[in-house]
Formats: C-alpha cells, structure tokens, sequence
C-alpha cells in the first residue's frame, strides 16, 4: 500500500521498520545492510519518521508476521496505533508463505496501514493490480521456499542413507572428518579421542558399581567440560556459519551421563526425527541393520545394553541419603513389614547435659503407609552387630574382586530383528511401502535371514572369576568413608532388618544376608561351615521373625540368591527345613 506522504493531520509517516534474517551468525552482514538501506531510504524520504526497527533474528520466512519474536508485538492492537505504515527492504523480508502474505494484506487494509518495499517503490496494495503483482510474487517466494525445504531433506536423506554426517549437534564423542564424495566435501564422524576415552571411563565406573551422582560430581571437581561447552569451543567447519562461543559452565549431572547411554549414537547407530509422524526412529539399510554414522562406533550395541542394566539395576536401589548419611541407611529394613529404615534422632536435657539418641526405625511413621508393629533399634548397636559379623566371617580373609568374562548371547539382538520385522510389517498394513513393493520385500526377506542365522548360533553364558586385590576384607573396609561403607552393602545386596524385641522381649532383635558376599566368600577360601547357615545371622530373633526375615530375602533377592545357590526357591525350602528340625 502506498500511503500518503503525510498523516491525516499533517504530521510525519510514523515508520515500522522490519527486519529479518533466517539464519543469524558471525559471518552474516544481513541485518547491518537491512539498517543501511532504511538509513538510506529515511535520508532520501524526510516525510517519514522511524518509531522502531524490529530484529527478528534466525527467523524463517515460514514463519507468521504476527508470531515473530520482535515484529508480532507491534502488530497486536495495544501498539497498532503507535505506528502508521511498514517498511521492509525486500517483500520476501514480510515472509515466504502466501496464505500468510494474503492474510497479512488483509490485515493492513483493515487496519488502515501502508506498507513500504524499499527495492520496489512501485509496490501498491491499494488497487486489485497492485495486490495481483504482489500475490505473483508471493507465491514466487513460497515456491522457492518449498523447493529449498525439499533440496534440504533430499541432501539429508542422501547423508543419512549413506552414513554421512548431515551438521547439527555432534553426538557426545564422536568430532566430524572431511571426505571427497565426487566433487563435493561432505563429512563422516569419527572418535573424539578425549571424550570417547571419558564415555568409556564413565563406563568402567558404572560397571564395577561406582554410583553415577559420585561420578559427575569427579568430573565438576576436576573442571571437565561438559560435551555441550566443549562443542561450544569448537571452531566453525569451513563452509559453516557456526558460531564458535565461550563455555557457559554448564555442571555434569548424573542424568547427563545416563542419557549419553540412552542415546544410540554413543553405538555409533543413526537416528532421526520422521518429519510425517514427528517420531524419532533408527536409519537402516535393506537387510534391517541399523545405518552406522561411524566406522569405530564407542561401544557395541551389546555393550551398551550391558551399561544400562546396570544403571537401571543401580536406579532400583536406595539412592544417597540427603546429608549425615548413615551406614545402614537403604540397607535396613522393619522386620515387621519390609519398610526402609530412617534414622530419627531425639535430644534429652539431663543433669550431666544434653545427650542425642539415634535409632534406625520404621519408615512407616513418616508415610501414609501403615505398620503393624513398626520396628526400631539403637543405631549404634545395629551398625556394631552388622560390623562384628563381617568382621567375624570376612575381616581377615583377602578380598576378591569379581571380574566377568563375556559369553556369547544373541538373544538381544535376535530379539531387536524380531521386533524389526514386526515394525515393518505393521509399516506395510500401513500403506508405508505401497510405492516400494521391491524395497519392503527385500528388507523382510534379510531381516528373516538374520533372524535364522541368529537362532542357530549357541548360548555361550558369561563367567565370573573372582580375583584377589591384595588386601584384607577388614583394610578394605575399614579404609572407606561411611558413606561408602553403604554403597558397598547395597552394591553387594546385603540385607538387614530389625524388630523392637525378640526371644527376650527387653532386648532388641536382628538379622544380617550376606547377599553377594556369600559367594564371594568362596573365592576367600572360607569353607562352608565358617559361615553362618547359608548367609544368614541372627540376633535374638523368634522361630517367627526368621520364618519372616527368610521369606523377605527370598522374596526381594532372588537374582544374589541365585548367584550365591542354584535357585531362590531351593534355598528357602532348605531354609524351613532348618528351622523346622531346630524346634
């Protein structure tokens, strides 16, 4: 719309300027030459007075006037009156979709605005030819953009497919490498030295039982860059507008790295987001393998699986206690219902003093949950009966490491081909491959090779081998903080409980499972008959809290049973046995 020089009474045009820019870097001058043509065109136009110069940065032309960060708020009605016509330097700077050019015209002809197109002073909205020559153009612009978009997604189909690197964020470990691909440079990934080695330490750790909330805390201490501050450091690859920037700081945090385990890359796999069903799925080839982004992947799939078990199997124990942790706290249980045991404290005055009582109790009292007969114990006697009786069966033995061997097991991966050849045959009742008979026929016929191949390969099951570090049980635990005294129980599924009395009704009553111990003690050389029955000790408990105590073990500690005896149920049978015959 071409606008009169002047407003209605007289006064200078109030001008909105705006300007935009898709994609805002270091190297782009766009928005400094937006200015120097509005500075121009202001010089040569003296009728015209600026308001505001809107700056709407990394904007597509997609996206709608009224919800871009800078420009949208001049145009709700609170500010519409503060300004009288728009300026913008090119009319593809108003947007690249037609429906929203024709709806914004709409707009300004309600509005009674104008709009000036610095580069094409005949731009007119004012006459049905003047809005024709402007839609043409608009819908030159949309075009263009829908040709980008779809040049976009080829290249990216093309990079994925063949396991090249399509920009974006770098997967954690992995730094991108140029190569030749005719006349062109495109780019494949390969190890990050530095940081592949940090992912695989990160990996030792969690496998020998090490939590992961002590493992970023090591990492914050010793000043390690986070991956997305350390891909902040990184220089801009030649042919890139990446901006390279300073470290915000950012901390290591427990679910950080549990996410670096989640993802598929850290297995070298590629993943991407569907842009139909906006689901995030695996690039494979014909036969159904997943496309490797990479030669030298950090861990095999197998080994990935291996580290989140056991971060699972860790996220399933008790977790740290917030501050004053106590030795026994996650490890103690209410012999009456199973209950975690929580430490409460009581100070009493006293002539001599004050002095504070400790206890491990029932968590019951703090819960909705209810206890029959909530249990609790003096905290220092508990911890001196589950110390003495370590000490006893274990202190002056060697300690022994376990340390596993891998077998052979296709049972993962057999599965994950299974599940790929449902996948696509739903894919199929879906209509995905209606177009591409050939390619649905080939992936499913290697996909169902893979899967006979598989079954016929044997079940090679992992050893472990318990190797002596040098030093006594006693050493060892005598030389750890409280704090890792506990992680040690709980990583070795060592159980204990306690009731407010027992046999003799004044005194208190408990119970000690050796849990991984037990087989442990093996490795150490103890016989059999040097430990108490199957792992068990008690103190002052009835015939029917041991009956209570064995059925709680059995019930919440099978895998360790079985590690330490040939199944659970065995164990408990000869369990009752034993205390049948013991009355």
């Amino acid at each position: 719309m071409s606008p009169a020089r002047t407003s209605g009474d007289g006064a200078p045009v109030r001008i909105l300027a705006a300007l935009r820019i898709s994609l805002d870097d270091d190297a782009s001058t766009s928005i400094e030459r937006q200015h120097e043509k509005l500075k121009s065109w202001l010089h040569r136009n003296p009728w015209a007075r600026l308001v505001h110069a809107t700056e709407d940065r990394s904007v597509s032309g997609s996206i709608d006037l009224k919800d871009r960060p800078e420009l949208g708020p001049w145009l709700a009605e609170d500010k519409r009156d503060d300004w009288d016509a728009i300026w913008i330097s090119t009319q593809d700077r108003l947007g690249r979709d037609d429906l929203h050019f024709m709806a914004f015209v709409k707009d300004v002809m309600d509005w009674k605005k104008g709009v000036f197109v610095e580069d094409d002073p005949s731009f007119d909205l004012t006459t049905e030819t003047g809005r024709l020559i402007a839609y043409a153009k608009a819908t030159q612009a949309a075009g263009e953009l829908r040709k980008i978009r779809q040049r976009a997604l080829d290249s990216r189909d093309y990079l994925r497919r063949n396991g090249m690197w399509a920009g974006g964020n770098l997967p954690f470990g992995y730094k991108p490498t140029p190569i030749q691909v005719g006349d062109k440079i495109h780019y494949k990934l390969v190890q990050e030295k530095a940081y592949a080695e940090l992912l695989r330490e990160v990996a030792r750790r969690v496998l020998d039982g090490e939590p992961l909330r002590k493992i970023a805390a090591d990492l914050n201490e010793r000043e390690v860059l986070t991956w997305r501050d350390h891909e902040r450091t990184l220089p801009a690859l030649p042919g890139t507008k990446k901006r390279q920037r300073e470290p915000q700081g950012i901390q290591w945090h427990p679910s950080t790295l549990s996410r670096q385990f989640q993802k598929l890359s850290c297995a070298g796999q590629l993943e991407y987001t569907d842009k139909e069903t906006g689901t995030v799925r695996v690039a494979e080839l014909d036969n159904g393998d997943p496309v490797m982004f990479t030669a030298e992947p950090i861990f095999t799939e197998a080994e990935r699986t291996e580290i989140l078990d056991k971060i699972g199997e860790r996220a399933s124990k008790p977790q740290r206690a917030r501050s004053g942790v106590a030795r026994l706290s996650g490890v103690g249980k209410c012999g009456t219902c199973g209950q975690r045991a929580t430490v409460n404290r009581v100070t009493h005055k006293l002539k001599s003093g004050t002095k504070t009582y400790e206890r491990y109790r029932c968590s019951s009292s703090t819960k909705a949950s209810q206890c029959s007969e909530p249990g609790y114990i003096e905290k220092e006697q508990l911890e001196e009966f589950v110390n003495s009786a370590l000490m006893l069966h274990l202190g002056d033995r060697e300690e022994v490491k376990a340390v596993k061997t891998k077998g052979q097991d296709h049972t993962q991966e057999l599965e994950q081909y299974r599940t790929r050849l449902v996948r696509i045959e739903k894919e199929d009742e879906e209509g995905w491959y209606d177009d591409d008979r050939e390619s649905y026929f080939k992936k499913r016929r290697n996909i169902l090779v893979r899967i006979k191949e598989l079954e016929s390969k044997p079940v090679i099951p992992d050893t472990v081998d318990y190797v002596p570090t040098g030093r006594t049980f006693r050493q060892k635990w005598e030389g750890m903080t409280t704090e890792e005294q506990r992680e040690y129980l709980i990583e070795h599924n060592v159980m204990v409980g306690f009731w407010r009395s027992g046999v003799d009704p004044k005194e208190r009553a408990a119970y000690i499972w050796f849990g991984d111990f037990i087989k442990a003690a093996t490795a150490m050389g103890i016989p059999d008959d040097e430990l108490p029955p199957y792992g068990f000790q008690v103190l002052n408990l009835t015939k029917e809290q041991e009956r209570a105590a064995l059925l709680r073990i059995s019930q919440t500690q099978g895998a360790a049973l079985e590690r330490a005896y040939e199944s659970a149920q065995a164990w408990r049978e000869r369990q009752m046995e034993r205390l049948a015959n013991s009355e």
